[in-house]
């Protein structure tokens, strides 16, 4: 094969790749199963049962796992993605509700509503390793791309809390709005949902400033571009996403989805959002460039996915 045929090939695999269909893992907690959809062919993949109340999701292409987290039986549950089975049930105790990859995929938190506490999963090994006292009922977590800290919203107490991932030792606890719950970060910008002031607090993680954003009723679930030019927010009792400038520092537009949208999650490869909807048990899929609904799917029971739950090749 000469050189002007390699680089065809080479090119031909290239888009071969960049066409791979993004995967999503809906939890549903009233079925107790996860729905691995296809979004581009639109339809379930497969349906796998999980524990009980399943809510959490935090994917690992490191390790080609995705964990779990079961509120009603104290466990999660490590799926391999590439043969779409239960490989692991982990025995962590308490309610574990939040999930989230350490940066290097090396870790998985756990927060434990109930008892405050977070625990930590070696990906290695799938097991406990540890465990660390945290704020009041934490919920939602999340680490930076630059791998320095872990991000942990404390529902009961009104705050977020910042531990460094090298030593989990806190560095900063800051007020945010009442019940704090959704988080998501980029580049230097922190987001936190706060359900029940129906608002966004917007925390610069350099200096640790913030600033508060109206939203719709009951938010949960946030997620922002890459150029952190819009933030997207799920309202769960308007059946909308606020659209919010971050430049004009308010919201632009509502974009109308399924019924209860809680978890959301972005994939800008292929230009979309998506929701899933808890009273509809279904996801919603929307154009990021146009900010409009696309589409919905239907999924298991009670959809929540509450965390970061697109796979993308």
């Amino acid at each position: 094969m000469n050189f002007k045929n390699l680089i065809s090939l080479a090119l031909c695999l290239l888009l071969c790749a960049c066409s791979t269909s993004p995967i999503a893992y809906i939890t549903n907690q009233g079925s107790d199963t996860v729905s691995i959809v296809n979004i581009k062919e639109k339809k379930i993949i497969q349906e796998i049962p999980v524990g009980k109340g399943p809510v959490g999701v935090a994917i690992s292409l490191k390790q080609s796992y995705a964990f779990i987290t079961n509120t009603h039986d104290a466990s999660v549950n490590v799926l391999d993605l590439q043969h779409n089975r239960i490989i692991k049930t982990i025995q962590t105790g308490g309610t574990p509700v939040g999930i989230t990859k350490s940066t290097n995929e090396d870790f998985i938190y756990v927060s434990d509503w109930f008892n405050s506490e977070v625990f930590i999963i070696e990906t290695k090994s799938l097991t406990v390793i540890k465990k660390i006292v945290v704020g009041k009922s934490p919920s939602g977590m999340i680490c930076d791309t630059e791998g320095k800290y872990l991000f942990i919203s404390n529902r009961d107490e009104n705050t977020v809390e910042i531990y460094g991932q090298s030593d989990l030792a806190l560095v900063k606890k800051i007020k945010v709005g009442n019940h704090p719950y959704g988080l998501f970060v980029s580049k230097n910008l922190l987001f936190v949902v706060n359900v029940l002031d129906d608002s966004l607090s917007v925390v610069n993680i350099q200096s640790f400033a913030s600033e508060t954003i109206k939203v719709g009723d009951h938010p949960y679930g946030v997620v922002s571009d890459v150029k952190n030019q819009f933030a997207f927010v799920t309202n769960t009792q308007d059946d909308n996403i606020s659209v919010i400038d971050l430049k004009m520092k308010k919201e632009i537009k509502k974009i109308k989805v399924g019924g209860n949208p809680e978890g959301i999650d972005i994939d800008e490869r292929d230009n979309i959002l998506i929701t899933s909807n808890w009273r509809s048990d279904s996801i919603s899929i929307i154009d990021l460039a146009k900010q409009e609904y696309l589409y919905e799917i239907k999924t298991g029971k009670q959809s929540r996915s509450f965390g970061q739950f697109i796979k993308i090749d």
